[in-house]
Formats: structure tokens, C-alpha cells, sequence
């Protein structure tokens, strides 16, 4: 399904959305998400043979608003597909990261900042995720992260990230290594972890690995938990033989599971603490969605 353009959708979780401008500037700054983007409405003629640079322009005269220090919310759109050949894209015309390392100060007060494809959309199929990871330290106040697109590096911060409470991670083709930062970095924080966890993002991954990090004292505020697109159940068996303190698990977008691989949760000891379970698109059959429900947790299922 196509995504709608940036201009039509106005709404991001009830936050009036507007594309930045440098001739009007940010106004209401602590109000609208303001999104830095070079989405093209149906009149204005077509592709950009020069997105990123037109996109990095947009960027670097957001940081010198006088606005910018009051900015609460901020999408980094991606720009890649305005390109006038999005197969031949250099993406170093319009790389955020150089430019955040250094004025990323600017944006003291940013609580939720969304990188790339915008609209999202699962499964993450289109766009680039051109990420600040290594900037995300110069940013205290953040508390929500969204990363999105078919393409996606320097996602997550390495040293982890003090008042992040929420982390969204929907990025099928990594080009480094999200995962094995994640595990190894400190999120005291955190309450929610949403990720994508196609093939190419669990390539060279230790199927234990992320329960044991959960179940490490690195995430000691997480209780909600979403795992899309996994296809195998070896990581359900990780995340089962650990101890968690998880209340919300959401495990989606996996049709390959099936009742076989989804049981693997029976043998958990902290499903019974779970409130909600959802399993929509994980292939689970009515008969077991009924044990799992028996457990204790509400389940939300395939209608």
C-alpha cells in the first residue's frame, strides 16, 4: 500500500504535524511536531536532483530557529525517494549525523524525535533511515525514539541513552549492527521496546542474546515488549528462559511462527504476570490462544 504524502497526514498521535519552512520559522514549537522533509505536493512539478542537499539546507536552518530551543517534537523525514534516481542516491548529500554531532545542543528540550520513512509503516518496506545515534547523547530530554525504513544505520546510541522511555526500531535492512548496540548498551529508563526482527536484522545474532540483556539490570523499567517479523522461534525460547518483568507483549507480523513456535512462551515463568499478549498475524491457532489466555493475559488476536 502506498504510504500518504507527508502533507496529507496532519495527525502524529494527536500532535498537529507541519512541514519546517524557513520563511515562516517554528511556530508553536512546543505544540506541533514540525517535520523536516522534502515531500512534494501533486503541483510542484515532480523529483528533486538535489534532495539531500535541498533536505540538509531545511535541517541546518531548523537548528538556527530561534524556535529550535523550544522544539518538543521533530521528524527527520527521508528524503531519499524525492531523489530524481532513487536507485543511485548518495547519501552523503543529506546526512543528518556530521550536523547534529555539532548543533544537536540546539534541541535541548526535543522529547520525540522520528527518523526516516514518514508515514511508518509495517513491514518496513520502503524509505532510509539515516540515523544520529552517536549525536542521541546531546539530547537529554528525549524520551521517545522512532526509526523507520527498508535501510537504516547508526541507529542506536552505543553508550545507551539515561532518559529514553520509549524505543521504536522498525528497520529491516540494517547496515551495521542495531541489535548486538542494543543489547550492549544501558537504557536505565526504558519502558517500551518495539523492534523489527526480519533475517538480515538477526543475521550473526545469538538467539539468547536479547533475553539476557532484558534480563540484565539494563533495562530495569521495561515493561512492554513488540517483536515483528520474526520468522523463526529460537528467540522465544531466549526470551523464555529468562526472567522478565514484561506486563504487554505484542509479537506480530510473524505468519511463519504458528502454533509450534509461539508455545514456546507456555514454558515462560513471567507469562502469567503478562496483562496483555497480542498476536496478530503470528499464526496462532484458536486452541492455543485459549491456553495462553489461561494463563492470564488478555490476548489480542486475528479476528
Amino acid at each position: 500500500m502506498t504510504r500518504p504524502p507527508l502533507e496529507v497526514l496532519r495527525v502524529l498521535d494527536g500532535q498537529v504535524v507541519d512541514c519546517y519552512d524557513p520563511a515562516i520559522g517554528l511556530t508553536l514549537p512546543e505544540q506541533i511536531a514540525w517535520a523536516v522533509s522534502v515531500v512534494r505536493r501533486p503541483d510542484d512539478g515532480g523529483e528533486d536532483d538535489d534532495a539531500g542537499a535541498s533536505w540538509l539546507r531545511l535541517l541546518t536552518a531548523l537548528l538556527r530557529d530561534p524556535g529550535a530551543p523550544r522544539l518538543r517534537t521533530l521528524i527527520l523525514d527521508d528524503w531519499s525517494e524525492h531523489a530524481l534516481d532513487p536507485w543511485d542516491v548518495t547519501f552523503e548529500d543529506g546526512d543528518p549525523l556530521p550536523l547534529m554531532k555539532r548543533h544537536a545542543g540546539r534541541l535541548a528540550r526535543l522529547e520525540r524525535l522520528h527518523v526516516g520513512a514518514f508515514p511508518a509503516e509495517l513491514p518496513p518496506a520502503r524509505g532510509v533511515c539515516q540515523g544520529i545515534g552517536p549525536a542521541l547523547a546531546k539530547l537529554p530530554a528525549l524520551v521517545r525514539l522512532d526509526l523507520h525504513g527498508e535501510r537504516g544505520w547508526e541507529l542506536v546510541p552505543a553508550k545507551g541513552h539515561a532518559g529514553l522511555r520509549a524505543l521504536v526500531m522498525h528497520v529491516a535492512e540494517p547496515d551495521d549492527g542495531p541489535l548486538a548496540d542494543l543489547v550492549e548498551a544501558a537504557f536505565p529508563g526504558l519502558e517500551r521496546l518495539d523492534l523489527w526482527l526480519g533475517p538480515a536484522v538477526l543475521e550473526s545474532h545469538d538467539d539468547d542474546e536479547l533475553g539476557a540483556a532484558l534480563a540484565s539490570g539494563r533495562f530495569p523499567r521495561l515493561r512492554e515488549l513488540g517483536l515483528r517479523g520474526l520468522e523463526s522461534s529460537a528467540l522465544l525460547d531466549g526470551l523464555a528462559a529468562h526472567e522478565l518483568e514484561l506486563e504487554s507483549l505484542a509479537i506480530t507480523h510473524s505468519p511463519e511462527l504458528g502454533d509450534d513456535g509461539v508455545s514456546r512462551l507456555l514454558s515462560a515463568r513471567w507469562l502469567p504476570r503478562l496483562r496483555r499478549l497480542d498476536l496478530r498475524g503470528a499464526g496462532v491457532s484458536a486452541e492455543l490462544a485459549a491456553e495462553l489466555a489461561g494463563q492470564g493475559p488478555e490476548i489480542v488476536g486475528d479476528d
